[in-house]
């Protein structure tokens, strides 16, 4: 087979029409265009991508776009009941963090007020492995983080192993403000994406919102991670500096960023936050300071697509058959027009569980009385869930953008939420990559418009 970057290359310039028995396009819009015809597509898609692909490989590809088909349909009809599978998980690790920043769940304030319903708790293996087992043949990313520390989990690096023997993408974020951090377990881990929260380039300036935090332990750690990369001729997991720009720490963007290059940062980016000034008024947005993204490393993007299979010899291939074997059938309701309004993206892409196994409908942080939690996810309970995506909250939410949820006293949060509905963690820029991290010459720009963009 080809090496990635070269197929990368082909893949941009040599037009669809010159590869066409390379190219998902025919297939895709087919389904896209008849939901009916997926079971047969399906056997056809699979067909092509052994062409290219190693039998397990090319079966949980074939897997996850027919998911991606099946939520796209469900999403125009806004159904109540998917048939689809979340394409995205976003999980905690651990649902503690050693910081107190202002406006999340953990911050001084919000502790002693119990604004948020936020619990401690570290996620058991059997928990995320029986999580995968359902959902991991069909779901292209994860995302191990929503508002723990998923450093402070020892068996993290286990976990994300785990998400790649399903051939998904990793990623995580982290403040690196921990005292035990294994290198070298990161490195092994196939871990595609890091993000590292340093708001400043001074211990003054940084704590002054990364409360408790140590920004010299942030530099060691990140100069571990790059010293181990290069040790081992690893190129991920990729780095990325988040500074979120806040008026009292705008001044030092310059020397943050000159500080990134130094320890071997391969991105650095400015990003505007959402206002936390409601938990400490002495923390303002910089509203005169744009997003921006610098990069360091402009291969960081191909390392990623070369990572996509890092353990071919350790993937969950009785699984994944298994899913493969289960006929994908077209939903039983009729193919009608879009009807009229929005939805959220989040009832359709991404689930999101916490540490202690909480199903919540987005990455909101859960408040008393709010109907937040919208299932649990317990392997070892009696009567768990088959599928905690079709909770009887999740079917309530949707039927509540569909305009069919009866009036009820007892409806989940989602019906008054002010929040981003288009916008998940696991959305079409990450599906772009992913899909190009397969095969670049497999999908062009209509597939990859069509399956991501949405």
């Amino acid at each position: 087979m080809l090496p990635t970057a070269l197929r990368s290359v082909i893949g941009r310039v040599l037009p669809a029409v010159l590869r066409p028995n390379l190219v998902v396009w025919p297939l895709v819009a087919e389904i896209d265009s008849d939901i009916t015809t997926i079971y047969h597509n399906k056997s056809e898609l699979y067909r092509l991508f052994r062409k290219r692909l190693w039998e397990t490989e090319a079966q949980a590809i074939t897997l996850k776009i027919c998911d991606i088909l099946l939520a796209r349909f469900h999403r125009r009809l806004r159904s109540t009941h998917v048939t689809s599978r979340p394409f995205g998980l976003v999980i905690d690790p651990s649902s503690m963090c050693q910081l107190a920043c202002p406006g999340c769940v953990r911050s001084t304030r919000n502790e002693a007020l119990r604004i948020f319903d936020w619990k401690s708790g570290t996620l058991a293996e059997t928990r995320f492995s029986a999580l995968l087992r359902t959902y991991g043949p069909w779901a292209a990313g994860a995302c191990l983080c929503n508002y723990g520390e998923p450093l402070l989990n020892l068996q993290t690096p286990k976990l994300i192993r785990l998400c790649k023997s399903y051939l998904m993408a990793v990623s995580l974020s982290t403040s690196f403000s921990v005292q035990r951090f294994d290198a070298e377990a990161y490195v092994k881990s196939g871990l595609d994406f890091m993000n590292i929260s340093i708001d400043g380039a001074t211990q003054e300036t940084y704590e002054k919102y990364r409360r408790n935090g140590n920004i010299e332990l942030v530099f060691k750690n990140i100069r571990a991670l790059a010293e181990t990369r290069r040790a081992l001729g690893r190129n991920t997991p990729v780095m990325a500096w988040n500074f979120l720009a806040f008026e009292h720490n705008k001044h030092e963007i310059p020397l943050a960023a000159a500080k990134a290059r130094e320890l071997g940062v391969d991105q650095f980016r400015v990003i505007r936050p959402f206002a936390v000034d409601w938990d400490d008024p002495s923390v303002q947005i910089a509203t005169d300071v744009e997003d921006s993204l610098t990069r360091f490393n402009w291969l960081a993007r191909m390392h990623m697509s070369q990572n996509w299979n890092p353990f071919p010899d350790s993937l969950e291939s009785a699984i994944i058959a298994q899913a493969f074997d289960e006929p994908v059938l077209p939903p039983e309701e009729p193919q009608t027009p879009a009807q009229q309004g929005h939805s959220c993206a989040w009832l359709y892409k991404n689930m999101v569980m916490d540490a202690t196994g909480r199903v919540l409908p987005c990455c909101c942080a859960p408040q008393p009385g709010a109907n937040m939690v919208f299932t649990h996810f317990d392997p070892a309970s009696p009567e768990p869930f088959a599928d905690p995506f079709n909770s009887p909250r999740h079917q309530q939410a949707r039927a509540h953008f569909a305009g069919t949820a009866p009036p009820t006293d007892d409806a989940p949060y989602c019906t008054q939420c002010e929040w981003d509905h288009d916008k998940v963690n696991i959305g079409p820029s990450e599906l772009w990559y992913y899909f190009h991290s397969v095969d670049p010459m497999l999908f062009d720009l209509r597939s990859l418009d069509l399956l991501t963009n949405w």
